[in-house]
This record gives C-alpha cells, structure tokens and sequence, in this order.
C-alpha cells in the first residue's frame, strides 16, 4: 500500500538562504523493477510543467544500470536561480502535476546543490 505523496515531498527542503547563481535539482525516484513506463508516463507530464516555468534551464532523467538499484530513475534539472526554482514549486498548477494520482508509488528524495567546481 502506497502514502499520498504531497507537494512538499517533491520540493527540495528550504536553503540557509537562497542561493546566489544557478542551482541544480537532484531528485532520486524508487521506481520499482517493470513500472519504468508508468514512472516515465507521469515524468513526461510533470516535465511540461518545469520546462515551461521562468527560469528553467535544462532537464534530464537518468536510469541506474542495474535493476536492483534502490533508485532507479534520478532527475537532474537546472534553474537559473533558486528563487525561480522555488516559484515553479509554489504555484497551484506545481501542486496538481505532483500529486496526480501514481505519484504515490513513485518516493523521491529531492535535493538543490549548487555548483563549486565545474572540470570540462
């Protein structure tokens, strides 16, 4: 039996204070072994949202290798401030995508990092 996964499961945990410059959202999702298409189906439709939102750089999705991996699937998306992040985490329409009925079987673990060294 899957919890209700709520809005501010899938909002990176508050910063000591916002960030200056870029940051880069790191969400690990459990997405069990043979539901990778549903996993992508809801993917796919959160994603318009973020991609259309001001702010948003870029977007990619990655899957582990190995079947057996605790998290399967790891979403990397880069905004060009903190602040624009937090704003397309804070709107009516961010609370509807995220917890579309699925969602629930999906537990992520969403992180902001920003970035302290950059090689290439």
């Amino acid at each position: 039996m899957t919890t209700d996964i709520t809005p501010e499961d899938r909002t990176a945990p508050a910063t000591v204070g916002l960030v200056e410059g870029g940051v880069t959202l790191i969400n690990r999702f459990a997405v069990p072994a043979g539901r990778d298409d549903e996993f992508r189906a809801l993917w796919e439709t959160t994603s318009r949202y973020f991609i259309a939102q001001p702010g948003f750089v870029s977007l990619r999705l990655h899957r582990a290798v190995s079947e057996d991996a605790p998290y399967r699937f790891v979403n990397v998306a880069v905004w060009e401030r903190e602040e624009d992040y937090r704003r397309a985490h804070s709107t009516d329409e961010f609370r509807r995508v995220v917890t579309a009925p699925g969602w629930a079987e999906f537990p992520s673990e969403p992180t902001l990092y920003e970035v302290v060294k950059a090689i290439g």
